[in-house]
């Protein structure tokens, strides 16, 4: 392979040449971008990281250590992770008003690529869910998750509340919100659901498959 003039050697040449133009930025963007055209030079892709999901162990733990804490707000949120894959900015968004306990989904207002969508929910958290707005309603709260001042809770303070408790359940592995959308794409997989993603991302999973995750119960 032959060897290569070093990028900041390389850079005091093109100066040169670049100098008498008085560049601004705009203008040295558009060369360079002209530059890699002309020498076909594609950005290299970093190659996929296959998420390391959670055993059936270090869910059971990080479980338990949300239900000793007894935090209504972090257990519904947990359980909203986990039973529909939301995404942590979807999450955040969640108005009460887009919460229809009739049909058991979560409207889901400007998604991933500005898409409308509903999601649905297991039958059998109806009624803690239930339980959970009532509460919000009376002290008059617009979004499903708030602060102590009445604001909606940052992506990074979801964030956040997930790294604790899983700091509290003993685990090892980096736990974020958007694992648990990975789990649930993976436990559809194992249970041979045709296109387990897409039916994540429209809301249509039955009923049985929500059975099946006894923990979250």
């Amino acid at each position: 392979m032959r060897h290569q003039v070093p990028p900041k050697q390389m850079a005091k040449k093109l100066i040169r040449l670049l100098r008498p133009e008085r560049p601004d930025y705009a203008y040295l963007k558009k060369v360079f971008q002209h530059t890699r055209a002309l020498l076909a030079v594609k950005p290299s892709k970093a190659p996929k990281r296959l998420p390391e999901l959670l055993t059936d162990r270090e869910l059971i733990s990080f479980y338990e250590a949300v239900w000793q804490v007894r935090n209504s707000s972090h257990m519904v949120m947990l359980k909203l992770l986990i039973f529909t894959g939301l995404r942590n900015a979807e999450l955040a968004k969640v108005r009460l008003q887009d919460v229809d306990l009739d049909h058991c989904q979560i409207r889901v207002r400007q998604g991933k690529g500005g898409a409308d969508r509903s999601v649905l929910l297991p039958s059998s958290f109806r009624g803690e869910l239930a339980q959970y707005t009532q509460g919000l309603q009376e002290r008059r709260a617009v979004y499903l998750f708030e602060s102590n001042r009445l604001r909606p809770n940052s992506t990074r303070r979801i964030r956040q509340i997930i790294h604790e408790y899983a700091l509290a359940a003993g685990i090892q592995k980096r736990v974020y919100p958007h694992l648990f959308r990975h789990q649930i794409i993976t436990f559809l997989t194992k249970k041979g659901i045709i296109s387990p993603k897409l039916q994540l991302l429209s809301g249509h999973t039955e009923e049985k498959i929500w059975q099946s995750i006894g923990i979250w119960r």
